[in-house]
């Protein structure tokens, strides 16, 4: 009986430490990768598939995407059934509209229904830089600008002019 007791004791010690670990449903994010937005008010993309290493119900992926302590977006994808050894693939995009230049976290969480504690698996990070552009008006005008110069130029580029003997 003593020994009953300290096992008990021994294991609600264990759950009590990795709380939502020891007991989550099982699960794998296999890849987590974001493309676009490199101008501003472009769109930002981003895609992650998951596998359930077990039958899942009722499950939802939990995006953020942050600069330092800000954060810029989030998103809820709630992914329904899925049987053990099955994937499944989520893409959303959004806007980077205002958004400063600088290195951004993108951060996904499988979580069953619709919280956000990571209770599956995760939280799975990924990184993606964002450059302002001139922009479509600032560029014509530096193309209109070298157009015009090498237009200026012209006689420098044409070719020398050869003998052709007789």
């Amino acid at each position: 009986m003593r020994k009953i007791i300290a096992y008990a004791l021994i294991l609600s010690l264990l759950l009590s430490a990795f709380p939502g670990r020891v007991l989550a449903a099982g699960g794998n994010i296999l890849y987590l990768i974001a493309w676009g937005g490199y101008a501003p008010d472009t769109a930002v993309t981003v895609q992650t598939t998951v596998q359930a290493t077990e039958k899942q119900n009722n499950t939802s992926l939990y995006y953020t995407i942050s600069l330092g302590g800000t954060v810029y977006a989030t998103h809820t994808t709630p992914l329904g059934r899925l049987n053990a050894w099955e994937t499944a693939t989520d893409e959303w995009s959004t806007m980077n509209t205002g958004w400063p230049a600088g290195t951004y976290t993108i951060t996904v969480c499988w979580s069953p229904g619709s919280s956000t504690n990571c209770g599956i698996a995760g939280p799975v990070t990924t990184t993606y830089y964002i450059v302002p552009t001139l922009g479509w008006g600032l560029s014509l005008t530096g193309l209109a600008f070298l157009m015009y110069f090498l237009w200026r130029r012209r006689a420098e580029f044409e070719p020398a002019g050869e003998r052709i003997r007789a």
